[in-house]
């Protein structure tokens, strides 16, 4: 039986994309597969109250924006600093002597 309320309908849609992370782009047909058939909205309760799958996207994406938001990734950890060392021997900023060539 065909649910008729809208905010009804808009719950369990929302119910059924973040348990299932869905994305808000999917279409019905993909939808009912991952739902599966006997728990996914059907076709007349989703034609009565949004007159077709893609208003009721919206709606979701205006109703519940966090759907569309995916969570950022947490940044790496910083390495944990060394212990000091003792310092490398700085270069020499002296250039060595060139060698002088003789001329016979």
């Amino acid at each position: 039986m065909a649910v008729r309320v809208k905010q009804t309908v808009l719950d369990i849609a929302y119910k059924h994309f973040k348990e299932f992370g869905l994305p808000l782009d999917i279409e019905y047909k993909s939808y009912t597969g991952i739902v599966g058939a006997k728990e996914a909205l059907s076709p007349p309760s989703v034609k009565r109250s949004f007159k077709a799958w893609k208003y009721l996207l919206h709606a979701l994406k205006l109703k519940h924006p966090d759907l569309g938001k995916k969570p950022e990734p947490v940044p790496a950890p910083k390495p944990a600093p060394k212990a000091k060392e003792a310092p490398a021997p700085a270069p020499s900023s002296k250039a060595a002597p060139a060698e002088k060539k003789s001329e016979d």
